[in-house]
């Protein structure tokens, strides 16, 4: 391997793995930065393979979003810079997430990826991949995780201004399972909710009759990411992606209750409130980590441009009452684990992306 076509930060994560297919089916060469062996990597290409792209086309580069040059050595560091693109979609991901690891490994990490980005002499597209949350002012009690990723979405626009390095900025909402399979590898957020809710355990629903938890498919997402780096237009461009037609919380879990065929809740508590009972020892009860409250809220957001975008590129949104029926349907079949493993509940460090 002398040279590739993208080079991919967080490919054996969540988004990753859905991302890689889409790229290889193009004929893209992909480099994806690894922490392990080469067993990890013959795992990674059975599993692009079994989903529709190409394995043979993904390697390895063995690094660490949290050393010096990414961990590359000098013949890997070189491959990497060779990239026309780059997807910064990796992260150390986890509720509860110590300060030092959100900022050595999500902030630092994603100004090394910059960084080897602007050394890139034939680089066209930097994606960063960052979070919906971010156009909210200020910063989220006890959650290190988003004030990590809103502090490296700053430094990478201000560092790729200054190096010239033409970004695209996409902020998904919380990503949810396959649109057509309902198939995940991450098993925190909305699965949290969904197994509350089919185990009897989710009494209340936290917020009003306006809030919502906002859906966005794997499938789409990955689509969006790989096609929107075909269009000039989207160079500097920030990008909202979420499903905006998903309705509030309260149809959406009678929706899911009605599929599993379960009792919905009934009594409305606001967020802070219901948060704060999680804290105080019902977490242990419901299952519920009080800090995936975080996506339930009131707030709308821009969206636009990405509708714009999508619409250029034909792609069409699965209806969001579908995707909470496929994906509820998924993680109750399979246990709310993933069958090989790669699904794990929220706990430990993660690599999402």
């Amino acid at each position: 391997m002398s040279s590739i076509d993208a080079f991919v930060t967080g490919g054996t994560g969540f988004i990753g793995r859905w991302l890689l297919p889409e790229l290889t089916n193009e004929g893209q060469r992909v480099a994806v930065l690894l922490r392990g062996d080469a067993r990890r990597l013959a795992e990674l290409r059975a599993w692009v393979d079994a989903h529709g792209g190409r394995g043979e086309l993904v390697d390895g580069l063995t690094g660490d979003l949290a050393s010096p040059d990414l961990g590359l050595g000098a013949g890997d560091l070189a491959v990497a810079r060779t990239a026309r693109k780059v997807f910064h979609l990796g992260a150390a991901m986890s509720f509860g997430l110590a300060p030092e690891v959100a900022e050595e490994v999500n902030v630092k990490g994603s100004e090394r990826v910059t960084e080897l980005a602007a050394s890139a002499p034939r680089l066209e597209r930097l994606v960063l991949v960052s979070g919906f949350q971010h156009r909210r002012s200020g910063r989220l009690t006890a959650n290190r995780y988003h004030d990590s990723k809103l502090d490296a979405d700053a430094r990478v626009r201000d560092l790729a201004q200054t190096r010239g390095v033409p970004l695209t900025t996409v902020h998904p909402g919380p990503v949810v399972g396959d649109s057509s399979t309902g198939e995940t590898t991450q098993f925190w957020g909305w699965p949290n909710l969904v197994r509350a809710l089919h185990r009897g355990r989710l009494p209340i629903l936290p917020g009003g009759a306006d809030h919502w938890f906002p859906l966005l498919a794997v499938d789409y997402l990955a689509r969006f990411l790989s096609r929107a780096t075909q269009l000039d237009s989207t160079v500097g461009g920030q990008y909202w992606l979420l499903h905006e037609a998903t309705p509030p919380l309260p149809e959406l879990l009678n929706v899911v209750a009605d599929e599993l065929g379960v009792r919905a809740p009934r009594l409305h508590v606001p967020v802070s409130l219901a948060a704060l009972g999680l804290r105080s020892g019902l977490s242990r009860w419901t299952g519920l980590p009080a800090e995936a409250l975080a996506f339930v809220s009131r707030d709308r957001f821009p969206v636009t441009d990405a509708q714009h975008v999508a619409a250029a590129l034909d792609l069409i949104e699965p209806d969001p009452i579908d995707l909470a029926r496929i994906t509820a349907r998924f993680l109750v079949a399979h246990e709310f684990q993933y069958p090989d493993g790669h699904g794990r509940p929220v706990g430990g460090v993660l690599s999402p992306g």
